[in-house]
């Protein structure tokens, strides 16, 4: 298995917890395009991987793989969407005619944040021309006609594109602010209350990365799925029990004040995994693919996993 090492990840990745029937040998990568690449040409059984890639092979089946609803990266992306300061961007609907760089058309990140605007902002995505930092290959994928989508020159950066005036903003994972470039900016400045207001409204933290595992494998050990699903969810036990001492041991100024505010409003799991309680969200990710043209029809959240995962 391959994946990156985490706090809900460290007790799989020391041992502290194990898989049943499963001798199961960790390879720890924290570059996420190094690892899902590892992923795609088969070299790890079992791995952390993009859920918006994994989404748009839906309809084509090339990877070989299989999910579990263990979402192992989780991530609110209202504070990842930035602005060039000089280029008159004050709301979400100022990106209207704009340039806005992605990584990818199918990268999670840019698909939550295009949902978000779109959802909540009433922005119009076909009203921006998009700027790709490069061209991910998925089956015989075809734009939709309404997408206006670039690719940026070879070995350019977002980041210096952003600078330059080439694009005018840009959704990443990077954190180009606060703290960077003095013309960098967030489009959504206020970002925490309104990822408060939008899980409040939604109930939504959302997911990023999910693990999958070979087909191969499932084919001839179907209970593997189980297996893992049950150990992944006591390693970010483990995890819990860990932040519940730090809740006044952590080296920081307002840890316990932010970990009982979480407490409060997600209760005890708030990085929920299983099925049945991430449905809904799960529905919404497949209702944006639709929307942005990762894929042609509707999914369900149950085309999304192993059938015996699907009680959790």
């Amino acid at each position: 298995m391959t994946c990156a090492e985490y706090d809900r990840s460290r007790p799989l990745i020391d041992g502290r917890v194990k898989a049943r029937d499963i001798d199961l040998a960790i390879h720890v990568n924290s570059d996420d395009r190094s690892r899902q690449r590892d992923i795609r040409e088969g070299k790890f059984d079992i791995g952390e991987f993009f859920t918006g890639i994994y989404i748009a092979d839906l309809e084509h089946k090339t990877l070989g793989l299989t999910a579990i609803p263990v979402f192992v990266k989780r991530m609110f992306r209202h504070s990842y969407i930035y602005v060039n300061k000089r280029a008159g961007i004050r709301t979400p609907k100022d990106l209207h005619g704009k340039r806005v760089g992605i990584q990818t058309w199918f990268t999670t990140t840019a698909l939550w944040a295009r949902g978000i605007v779109a959802d909540e902002y009433s922005v119009d995505l076909s009203a921006i021309t998009w700027v790709a930092n490069w061209n991910e290959k998925i089956g015989n994928w075809q734009q939709p006609p309404w997408l206006k989508l670039e690719i940026a020159p070879q070995g350019a950066k977002l980041h210096d594109l952003l600078i330059a005036g080439k694009i005018d903003a840009g959704i990443t994972t990077e954190t180009w602010a606060p703290f960077g470039h003095r013309d960098v900016d967030f489009l959504i400045p206020n970002y925490a209350q309104e990822e408060r207001a939008y899980f409040g409204k939604t109930g939504f933290f959302p997911i990023q990365h999910t693990l999958v595992i070979k087909n191969a494998v499932l084919e001839k050990n179907p209970w593997v799925a189980m297996s893992l699903f049950d150990a992944w969810q006591e390693s970010k036990q483990e995890c819990y029990r860990w932040l519940d001492r730090q809740r006044v041991h952590m080296t920081a100024l307002w840890y316990r004040s932010l970990w009982e505010e979480e407490r409060a409003i997600a209760g005890p799991d708030p990085y929920v995994w299983g099925f049945k309680k991430t449905r809904a969200e799960v529905d919404k990710m497949l209702d944006y693919s639709l929307r942005q043209g990762l894929v042609t029809r509707r999914f369900a959240p149950e085309d999304m996993f192993h059938p015996s995962t699907l009680e959790t």
